[in-house]
């Protein structure tokens, strides 16, 4: 992957869009590769392997109605992406793409030049919060400790927004909506085979108490935190090959988020 190839990318589309742009622009606080000049508000494009002292000049140029953007080329060095506007670039086999965040193995990126003509068009967006619509969940099999009988349980594995943001779980498994949600699924999906008992208040020894939990679908028996723990160990090596389901969230239910994403309202 080559600089030059970016910031062409970069000229490219805002000839296309008709937006001005200026290259090698240098000031007293900061320097850019490219600056686009989008009428209301400038975009400020270093293309690059490691930056520095990206905290202050992203400061320095915020003052100055400039939005910067750091494109960081394939490098061996990583630094940890933060709500910053730094996005790696991947280059796999030819198809040149823009990370904007990754939940467990799964990248959530986006093709060069539909990231620059969005960061440019001000559709890259930072939100700390997110209200959800979705969750995802994967139906994860595992044997009964008691009776040995074949059972699932679900695992939470992303919330999405309603603009499409996704992040990984941070919310109760047993959520009513969800476990509403997962039985409705359940029974309109019959033929998926997913056998999994009632989701319900089970006294453990351990705990000297009862608590919502996971059970055996044949015996009843309590599948235990340590038990569940071991599910969510395990989702990040088979996530992709499991079943999943998208569960509706009626209710007004805003989690952290802390991503970068691309507003879009098809969701």
């Amino acid at each position: 992957m080559e600089k030059t190839f970016v910031i062409d990318s970069i000229l490219s589309i805002c000839k296309s869009i008709g937006f001005p742009f200026t290259t090698k622009v240098k000031t007293d606080k900061w320097k850019a590769d490219v600056v686009v000049d989008c009428a209301t508000y400038k975009i400020a494009f270093n293309v690059c392997n490691l930056p520095r002292n990206v905290e202050d000049v992203y400061l320095a140029m915020h003052q100055e109605r400039v939005c910067g953007c750091w494109m960081l080329l394939p490098s061996f060095r990583k630094i940890v992406l933060s709500k910053l506007p730094c996005f790696y670039i991947q280059d796999i086999r030819g198809e040149v793409n823009v990370l904007l965040h990754k939940i467990r193995e799964e990248e959530h990126s986006l093709p060069l030049d539909d990231f620059i003509h969005s960061m440019i068009l001000g559709n890259i967006r930072y939100t700390e919060t997110m209200k959800v619509k979705y969750v995802e969940v994967c139906f994860y099999q595992k044997i009964c400790w008691k009776c040995h009988e074949k059972n699932h349980i679900y695992l939470i594995n992303k919330l999405i927004s309603t603009e499409g943001v996704e992040i990984e779980s941070g919310i109760d498994s047993f959520y009513p909506e969800i476990v509403n949600g997962v039985k409705q699924y359940l029974d309109v999906n019959s033929g998926l085979n997913i056998k999994m008992g009632e989701i319900k208040p089970r006294y453990s020894k351990f705990h000297h108490g009862a608590y919502m939990s996971f059970g055996c679908a044949y015996c009843d028996s309590l599948f235990g935190s340590t038990y569940i723990q071991d599910a969510y160990d395990n989702l990040v090596f088979c996530v992709k090959t499991l079943p999943k389901a998208r569960i509706l969230i009626s209710r007004d239910l805003v989690v952290p988020a802390n991503r970068w994403y691309k507003r879009d309202l098809k969701y």
